[in-house]
């Protein structure tokens, strides 16, 4: 990646220019872009992956955007391939998003975010959780009841394994509700688009996602969104919070990408860089707008900050649903340990 900070940092000047109105940004001489999506087609990761690619090639920042969907152990597969063959992944960026925290923790991934080299957190996204439009449940508080009354006759799905993120959703929200985590009927799916295609082939009864990936099957009538985890409505979505109705569950999940660990500093800041203009551009904001995701921009020190403590923040969280904490605990010991680069 010899070069990559000056071509890349060129483009970038171009992209601020763009934002100040001064010149026309122009398709950078810059090496190809791949991002690789630890989950399926449809699922939050892929569908950030693209939506940021989409930006990058639009304003210049980037000529070629490439995507590997690289499926495996709830994301696992994809990790241990940028951290163990960092030559296959030459200018390569993976997404992740909190499980990367969640499932270290639990011991499921033999590695964490320590392992490779975080670059940049872009922007936060609120859950959903969702039934077919013709579903008799017409809120979460039916769709809870039912649960407790007859779990195993209601599953719920998901684009993430369990005790993943979309798991750890219902299990908030059930536990809101009066319900244990243990009582849940959650049938995984390999990401986003795979869990709302058995909702509605109508194998399960819910689906669990992020709010971006249910909004196109919501505005076609085709699901009913019963809840956000957004503490207030978002504008333009005419959608109640779980707040309002009762259920005190408001979290958001961050999404952000990461190098590995022998990428050159200079090729880091070359990434930070254009994320930087990235994120100043009115095609960026437009295509958060149409996702509903929140803004979060963090890099370096902010960045490292933030992932520690989402680790106390999410340890506490998963305490809380009971799901085998010293477990956890082992883990983040390990983990607080390792050098952060």
């Amino acid at each position: 990646m010899v070069g990559l900070r000056q071509k890349m940092f060129r483009t970038a000047v171009a992209a601020v220019a763009l934002i100040l109105g001064s010149m026309p940004v122009r398709a950078a001489d810059m090496p190809e872009i791949r991002f690789l999506i630890p989950g399926g087609k449809g699922g939050g990761w892929d569908t950030t992956a693209h939506a940021v690619g989409e930006v990058l090639t639009a304003t210049g920042l980037a000529n070629v955007v490439a995507y590997e969907n690289l499926v495996g152990g709830g994301g696992e597969r994809a990790l241990l391939d940028l951290i163990h063959h960092p030559q296959r992944h030459q200018n390569t960026l993976m997404v992740q998003s909190t499980p990367i925290i969640v499932r270290s923790f639990r011991g499921d991934y033999r590695n964490s975010w320590r392992d490779t080299r975080p670059v940049a957190i872009l922007i936060s996204a609120y859950q959903a959780i969702a039934v077919p439009a013709d579903s008799p449940y017409r809120d979460i508080n039916e769709l809870m009841q039912a649960i407790s009354l007859s779990p195993g006759d209601i599953p719920v799905t998901g684009g993430s394994t369990y005790l993943s993120l979309d798991h750890l959703t219902l299990g908030l929200v059930a536990q809101a509700s009066g319900i244990h985590l243990n009582a849940l009927r959650y049938s995984p799916a390999d990401g986003g688009k795979a869990a709302l295609d058995r909702l509605l082939s109508g194998k399960v009864k819910a689906v669990v996602s992020g709010v971006g990936e249910l909004l196109p099957a919501a505005r076609s009538g085709k699901i009913r969104i019963l809840g956000v985890t957004s503490a207030d409505p978002l504008p333009g979505l005419d959608v109640p919070t779980f707040r309002s109705q009762g259920l005190d569950v408001v979290f958001s999940n961050w999404r952000g990408f990461f190098a590995a660990s022998a990428t050159d500093e200079a090729d880091i800041e070359a990434y930070r860089d254009m994320f930087s203009a990235l994120a100043g551009t009115e095609a960026w904001a437009k295509q958060r707008s149409h996702y509903r995701w929140e803004p979060m921009f963090l890099v370096g020190e902010p960045l490292k900050r933030f992932l520690i403590e989402q680790e106390r923040s999410l340890f506490r969280i998963m305490t809380m649903l009971q799901s085998s904490p010293e477990r956890f605990g082992r883990m983040a010991s390990h983990s607080s340990a390792r050098n952060w680069r």
